[in-house]
């Protein structure tokens, strides 16, 4: 399956627009098999902005969801750091309802396991405060972490 989308999502630019649509929507449906999560998200990541918009969405999040799920922390945040601008653009609302899951799920983990995800969000965290919820962001970390060093 992982192939087969990364073939598909590969040729699926060059294609004529009837071709693309089928080309993409067989590429999605090869990488929603695809049972590593580490894989997966990274084969809807890279398949997401080829997408129409309705299904770009619907990629995002269920890649969203493949990462959150990602034990090692490293390939986690990496995945999570290159869907970060993917997720910026989506609207607001949508946003900020994928914004607290994750925020939930990703809390349950060791403070730096958080930390470096939070970071890898960044451009999240921008497009639902702007710069003023970076900041209060960097506060409470700073105070959490005088309280609990």
């Amino acid at each position: 399956a992982d192939a087969r989308a990364d073939a598909l999502a590969d040729l699926a630019p060059l294609l004529p627009p009837d071709l693309r649509t089928q080309a993409l929507q067989e590429a999605l449906a090869a990488a929603r098999q695809i049972e590593d999560e580490d894989a997966r998200a990274d084969a809807l990541a890279d398949l997401a902005p080829l997408l129409p918009p309705d299904l770009r969405t619907q990629a995002l999040q269920e890649t969203l969801a493949a990462a959150r799920q990602i034990e090692d922390e490293d390939d986690r945040a990496r995945a999570l750091a290159d869907l970060a601008s993917g997720l910026a653009g989506l609207p607001r609302a949508e946003l900020y309802a994928l914004w607290r899951e994750t925020l939930r799920v990703l809390a349950a983990r060791r403070r730096r396991s958080l930390l470096s995800d939070l970071g890898a969000l960044k451009e999240v965290i921008l497009a639902l405060g702007t710069e003023k919820a970076l900041e209060e962001t960097a506060r409470a970390i700073l105070d959490v972490g005088r309280w609990w060093p």
